[in-house]
């Protein structure tokens, strides 16, 4: 009977790799915020917000003092792929999911078109080198 011989490489996880890659999410995270509230739209769906209705003033959106935009920090929790969001302004959240008088103009979260940026920072640092295995 011939010897049997194979050569079998796979990726070596990074098993530290929340702590080598979050603050490059984290960067993310805040970039993807900001890019929604300039283009005035949802961060999850990315369709525009509801314009308000007339008469109204001329400032953008969500944006008459720039406090709330200005006041949101982003901060990675120690578990893996948690990022919290902190605001120091009480409407956020009538903003952020409408009332009976006011549509939703959601400014939080992180959309589909977000997972693909995500997922290629995750797989730069989860996996870095590789094991290879001889099998005599």
């Amino acid at each position: 009977m011939a010897a049997f011989k194979m050569v079998l490489t796979v990726p070596k996880p990074n098993l530290n790799w929340w702590k080598s890659s979050k603050s490059e999410l984290l960067k993310m995270v805040d970039d993807h915020h900001k890019e929604s509230w300039s283009n005035q739209s949802d961060p999850i769906t990315g369709n525009a917000w509801t314009p308000r209705k007339k008469p109204t003033g001329s400032w953008p959106l969500l944006k008459k003092t720039g406090k709330m935009l200005n006041s949101t920090k982003f901060k990675a929790d120690s578990r893996p792929m948690l990022f919290k969001a902190t605001t120091n302004v009480g409407y956020g959240s009538y903003h952020q999911n409408g009332t009976s008088r006011m549509p939703q103009r959601r400014w939080l979260g992180l959309g589909s078109d977000f997972d693909n940026k995500f997922a290629k920072v995750v797989a730069k640092k989860l996996f870095k080198g590789k094991y290879t295995f001889r099998i005599p």
